[in-house]
């Protein structure tokens, strides 16, 4: 069980979480898939009042800092995000992806689950900022972490601003 169902949290909360493709297939590594993830992320941090702090998008995951005014919507936030882009991605993949991404022959596009952590330091914060950020350097899709189009980087390092908007003042302690 996750520690934040464990500790039974609520309140303002930066939350690291990562979720992950059905059988870890590569589907975000295409433009369009891609594209409609991070659509259907900007509907859904809109949706439920969700801050982005930091996120990378990779070929088979997706890493996000979220800051949340009432921790204990996270998981109403996940399920509603990861429904409505597995709808998206059905209607618009084609079928070898659809093929790919069946289990018994039902489509699915993630993993059932979601890990999450509780940020509750500065350095923690600075720590998974930093693995978001070179995540695609490390798995060699980028040279710099400023490169990688579908990530934070840009904005919190060159201030420029990029897929998705950021908000690097979320107060997450009371």
């Amino acid at each position: 069980m996750v520690v934040r169902k464990r500790l039974k949290l609520h309140g303002h909360a930066l939350v690291f979480v990562t979720t992950t493709a059905h059988e870890w297939t590569p589907i975000f590594r295409e433009e369009k898939p891609a594209s409609l993830i991070t659509r259907q992320l900007k509907e859904s941090l809109e949706f439920y009042n969700v801050s982005l702090v930091g996120y990378v998008l990779m070929p088979s995951h997706l890493h996000m800092l979220l800051g949340l005014k009432k921790v204990e919507l996270l998981s109403k936030f996940m399920q509603s995000f990861k429904i409505l882009s597995s709808k998206l991605i059905k209607e618009a993949a084609p079928s070898m992806t659809t093929i790919q991404l069946s289990e018994k022959g039902r489509f699915r596009l993630w993993r059932p689950r979601f890990d999450d952590l509780i940020i509750t330091s500065e350095e923690q914060f600075r720590i998974k900022l930093n693995y978001i950020h070179y995540n695609p350097v490390k798995a060699g899709l980028a040279e710099n972490p400023e490169d990688w189009k579908y990530s934070s980087a840009c904005n919190w390092i060159l201030g420029i601003p990029g897929l998705l908007p950021i908000e690097k003042d979320f107060a997450y302690t009371d």
